[in-house]
């Protein structure tokens, strides 16, 4: 009870108001009444892993953006799905840099807690170093240059802060994660829900997969990320026997997961797949298979439908079951489609209703597994980079892969896979992005809104109000600026 007040505390007077553009100092009852113990200190990194969570409960970031949607019965889709991204309607960052407020107010407060139990200590401070570089993370592979803030804003004498450049952001990155790991005081998983070093492996291996192919880093970023990723293998992690057991909601943190965000009906709304891609039921009394599907009177709204370039992708091999995790079609009594909605994450059933409280997955072996093979890929080490794509594919009740075995080929298949396996987890428009600039394909012919946009940027514009706010930012090239200085 005592951490859930604590908590209540951390969320009020924090987490309302902070922020690196338009911040307030922090408020003196919290530094005079909370930072008391190492229990105020877990309390307060237990409100910052809520704020990722929220950052990253969406779509905007990861699905919309790419070619995995196609507008549904409800609407209104995103500017970004659209994209018909401008300054005046982009999403802040505000949000973002709380958080990295909020992760440098811990490491500044938690040296004078006088907490006696080192591993304790060193174990909250790896979590906020993960926690920090999770979050820069999505700042670079959406904004690329973006400001670097290491320190809590603890008055209101604030300095604006410009972009710093993408290497100097990814080094940032990689020095919180090299942190990280230095500190962690065990090897493998406490709480799945919690950051461990594992997790810390699967997330730098996918940075180092970001600054390979699309920061121009190479080889040796290729080879390194292949190591994190084995060791990720090393921490027990594995494939489960069944691609639909990875998903129940019965099954959360299973041994295929390395990272994820923790839902429960009674602790945050829904994952942000009730409010995007699921219909609400009377939408659906016409459907003759309505009990096959997992829709809500109220938890629901159907802004976006499963792509058919998805569905095409998926039936390139029809035997594939992973097409009927990721999507159902409601029919009617004539067999025609009513509708066609996600059917990946089902939610839990309850008296009054169904709840999509599912557990949001940052990295489960199967992403790591696909990114070790496009990593091997890129280093032209073919039999490898099979090994693991087939290993994805027989889970999916396929053979192995009997195409094309030069190195793009395989990298396109690849890409295809990835499609398939990961719908609906955050990785898909980052996914085109690397292989984009990694010269595997060419991401304005693969995202349908894009074709008619050559050149449109693929890094988002700087929200017009983060803008008024810091003086010193510069737009993001390709997109014009109306902000007086």
């Amino acid at each position: 009870m005592k951490k859930f007040i604590i908590l209540g505390i951390t969320c009020c007077l924090s987490f309302g108001s902070c922020d690196v553009l338009d911040v307030n100092p922090v408020s003196t009852i919290t530094s005079d009444s909370f930072w008391n113990n190492s229990s105020d200190a877990e309390a307060y990194l237990i409100g910052i892993y809520n704020k990722v969570r929220e950052l990253y409960n969406t779509s905007y970031y990861g699905e919309d953006r790419g070619d995995s949607f196609k507008a549904g019965e409800i609407g209104p889709v995103s500017v970004a799905w659209s994209q018909q991204l401008l300054e005046s309607n982009a999403p802040s960052y505000m949000k973002a840099y709380s958080i990295i407020h909020h992760t440098n107010l811990l490491f500044y407060k938690i040296e004078g807690l006088g907490i006696s139990d080192e591993a304790e200590k060193n174990r909250i401070k790896a979590q906020c170093h993960f926690l920090r570089a999770y979050t820069y993370f999505l700042l670079l592979r959406s904004w690329g240059e973006v400001p670097i803030v290491k320190d809590p804003v603890l008055s209101d004498d604030i300095t604006p802060t410009p972009r710093s450049s993408k290497q100097e952001v990814v080094n940032l990155i990689l020095e919180d994660l090299s942190n990280a790991l230095s500190l962690f005081p065990e090897d493998g998983y406490r709480d799945k829900n919690y950051a461990s070093k594992p997790a810390v492996y699967a997330l730098r291996a996918d940075v180092l997969m970001w600054k390979a192919k699309v920061l121009g880093g190479g080889e040796t970023d290729l080879n390194k990320a292949i190591e994190d990723i084995n060791m990720v293998e090393s921490s027990g992690v594995r494939l489960l026997p069944e691609y639909a057991d990875v998903f129940r909601n019965d099954n959360k943190k299973n041994n295929e997961i390395i990272f994820s965000f923790y839902f429960e009906r009674y602790e945050v709304g829904n994952l942000y797949i009730a409010s995007n891609v699921t219909s609400r039921t009377d939408n659906l009394s016409m459907a003759v298979n309505l009990a096959d599907a997992a829709t809500s009177p109220n938890q629901s709204r159907h802004v976006y439908a499963p792509s058919e370039k998805l569905r095409a992708t998926y039936l390139k091999n029809p035997a594939d079951k992973r097409y009927a995790v990721a999507m159902i079609d409601l029919v009617d009594a004539d067999g025609n489609i009513i509708l066609t909605q996600q059917n990946k994450f089902r939610g839990k059933q309850y008296p009054d209703d169904l709840f999509f409280d599912d557990d949001l997955i940052a990295y489960r072996w199967g992403d790591l597994v696909l990114l070790r093979a496009e990593a091997n890929a890129a280093l032209n080490n073919i039999d490898e980079a099979l090994t693991d794509l087939n290993e994805i594919r027989h889970r999916a009740g396929l053979s192995d892969y009997e195409g094309p075995k030069d190195k793009l080929s395989i990298e396109r298949e690849l890409c295809d896979e990835r499609f398939r396996e990961l719908f609906l987890e955050e990785k898909r428009w980052f996914d085109l992005v690397r292989f984009h600039f990694g010269g595997t394909i060419n991401i304005y012919e693969e995202v349908p809104n894009l074709t008619d946009k050559p050149g449109y940027p693929l890094y988002l514009p700087i929200n017009y109000n983060d803008m008024v706010l810091n003086e010193k930012l510069v737009q993001t090239e390709g997109y014009e600026s109306n902000v007086e200085r």
